[in-house]
């Protein structure tokens, strides 16, 4: 198991290592609303081109009420949770390391952002001029940012449901 995500307070496992799926697989993907869900993979005579891109094809009602093949962003191979106490070690875990540190501004959040450009330009442009000590520094502040933006995220979505009363 690579990922795991609460959805509808249930715990979802994935395999983010595998994005090789073939049609038919079952995969937690992000919808076309945006938000995360776990959907079966259509056939395509191109699946191969778009399991190289994380890419998958699902079917979906478009807005004039047609059943369309729309293509989706594939985080992995789902994991079935039967029997989930084998496949996820209920012990406490550690808390985490971004908890106690110090939350960023907008402008310093988009530093961060910045940072995993600069790694990922090192990375993928210029492998052998990368230090990976520099690169795993610079992705743990981005990790910070983007946690932070997580969070406050979904501290704007609770308060917008208690406002609407649902």
């Amino acid at each position: 198991m690579s990922g795991a995500i609460q959805l509808d307070g249930k715990l979802v496992l994935f395999d983010a290592n595998d994005c090789h799926l073939e049609p038919g697989a079952e995969a937690v993907i992000v919808n076309e609303k945006g938000n995360i869900v776990v959907a079966r993979l259509e056939p395509t005579a191109e699946w191969e081109r778009l399991a190289r891109t994380r890419t998958g094809l699902v079917w979906t009602i478009n807005p004039l009420g047609e059943r369309v093949l729309f293509a989706v962003k594939v985080l992995g191979r789902y994991i079935r949770t039967e029997g989930v106490g084998q496949a996820v070690d209920l012990a406490p875990q550690k808390p985490d390391f971004f908890e106690d540190a110090k939350p960023l501004s907008a402008t310093e959040v988009a530093g961060e952002l910045g940072k995993a450009f600069a790694v990922c330009n090192r990375i993928y442009h210029e492998p052998e001029r990368a230090n990976t000590d520099n690169c795993e520094r610079s992705l743990r502040s981005v990790a910070h940012g983007i946690m932070q933006m997580w969070n406050d995220v979904q501290r704007i979505k609770r308060e917008r449901t208690r406002q609407l009363g649902r």
